[in-house]
């Protein structure tokens, strides 16, 4: 998994967890939400994705139940049902399901 990763991002493993690379002459990190490399001063630390992504990644999390919900509603309908789901309503027998087993069967 890890030599497809960075034969993907064409980056080897050892510059990729390097905390500092020289790059044309600017020291940089390798960031793992981009999988670019940035210089250094984008980097909170000794962290391995800058600042800018952390903010996203950050914010993201900090949405509440109700912001979600929000945001879900301002979708049309086909984005929100779950792909199975809206694949299985195509079918005109949908609802219709019957399931057959052995009589020893025991169900719960």
């Amino acid at each position: 998994m890890a030599k497809a990763y960075h034969k993907r991002h064409k980056v080897c493993e050892r510059h990729a967890k390097a905390a500092v690379v020289l790059v044309s002459g600017l020291r940089q990190r390798f960031c793992q939400q981009c999988s670019k490399f940035h210089e250094i001063s984008q980097f909170d630390g000794n962290k391995k994705s800058c600042r800018e992504k952390l903010a996203g990644h950050n914010e993201r999390r900090r949405k509440t139940h109700t912001e979600l919900q929000a945001e879900d509603e301002q979708k049309p309908p086909e984005s929100r049902m779950n792909g199975s789901l809206l694949k299985a309503m195509r079918y005109s027998d949908y609802g219709k399901i019957s399931f057959q087993g052995s009589p020893n069967m025991k169900h719960s």
